[in-house]
């Protein structure tokens, strides 16, 4: 005749069911795990949040320096404007003194002036809201002679 573990007398005594110590233990841990789970996604989505306000810096500021290539700043110091959601605007200081532009036609100056200017822009993307400034070196050209006259 087989006996069962529960009709054994020296077996029952060596297995226990699943007490209440246990079961603590096993929820301190599994709340541990938890915790230290939702610390490591959160300082995930903040760093993708970085990464991502960084790229709309980057874009934004890209947009305005193409958009502030095609100014002349000896022609117009200052100014804004919009494109769609792209707000510029730009205020330009001479960094050298302009210069007349060298020629080999008689020997004389050009009928251009040249100069070195450094534009501070600030730029706001409306649809985002992000904001950026920034300066750039640029060069500012001014006719000093009309076309055809030497």
């Amino acid at each position: 005749m087989r006996r069962t573990i529960a009709e054994c007398p020296a077996a029952r005594r060596h297995v226990r069911g699943f007490g209440l110590l246990e079961a603590i233990v096993a929820l301190a841990l599994l709340a541990g795990t938890g915790i230290a789970l939702f610390d490591w996604i959160n300082s995930n989505l903040q760093a993708a949040s970085r990464v991502r306000d960084t790229e709309l810096r980057a874009r934004l500021m890209l947009s305005a320096q193409a958009a502030v290539a095609s100014v002349n700043p000896a022609q117009q110091p200052e100014g804004r404007f919009a494109t769609g959601p792209l707000e510029v605007q730009w205020r330009a200081v001479l960094v050298a003194p302009e210069r007349g532009n060298a020629t080999q036609i008689a020997g004389a100056a050009g009928p251009w002036r040249i100069g070195l200017w450094r534009l501070e822009v600030q730029a706001r993307d409306a649809a985002s809201g992000v904001d950026v400034r920034f300066e750039q070196l640029q060069v500012g050209t001014m006719r000093t002679r009309p076309a055809g006259g030497v």
